[in-house]
């Protein structure tokens, strides 16, 4: 019988991995920001943005991809965090919070905006879609960030039972 690396033509984990790292582009130099947020938050340190309204505000050429959105109650926001310095996107290892007596753990695995692609993905209430306007609910992030995508939240699809390490309760 023939294993899954053999069909790859590959004699090992390592070798599988390498291969997969080999095929990374070093830079992906497309994505363009289809929105910016307006809204009143300017620093996102604190949690008074989870009833902050916010609006995504859309170049005018994205304006007919926004025509069915409204038939949702939630959506994805990707968003490109371009307040965050190099010294931040440089940083593996944090105590989650800011909290030293909890334990320091990678980037990954908090919530951070200090990570090598400043990246953010939030879950919002979606509010209304007006023309090239589109209202959501708690936000994390300040006026002015770049939207990257926005994307349905279907409950089938997108919602999981998870668990979380105590630290991050």
């Amino acid at each position: 019988m023939v294993n899954w690396r053999e069909r790859l033509h590959l004699r090992s984990a390592k070798e599988a991995r390498d291969e997969a790292l080999r095929a990374l582009p070093d830079v992906i130099g497309d994505l363009t920001p289809i929105a910016a947020v307006r809204n009143n938050i300017t620093d996102t340190g604190g949690r008074t943005w989870a009833q902050e309204t916010s609006e995504l505000v859309f170049r005018d050429e994205f304006v007919p991809a926004l025509d069915g959105l409204d038939g949702f109650t939630h959506v994805f926001v990707l968003t490109w965090l371009d307040q965050v310095t190099d010294e931040g996107r440089a940083l593996l290892r944090i105590h989650p919070t800011g909290d030293e007596s909890s334990p320091e753990v990678g980037v990954f695995a908090t919530r951070t905006a200090h990570r090598p692609n400043p990246i953010a993905v939030s879950v919002v209430p979606l509010e209304g879609v007006r023309s090239n306007i589109v209202r959501v609910i708690g936000l994390d992030v300040a006026s002015g960030t770049p939207v990257l995508d926005i994307k349905p939240y279907v409950s089938f699809y997108d919602s999981f039972t998870s668990e979380i390490p105590s630290w991050a309760e």
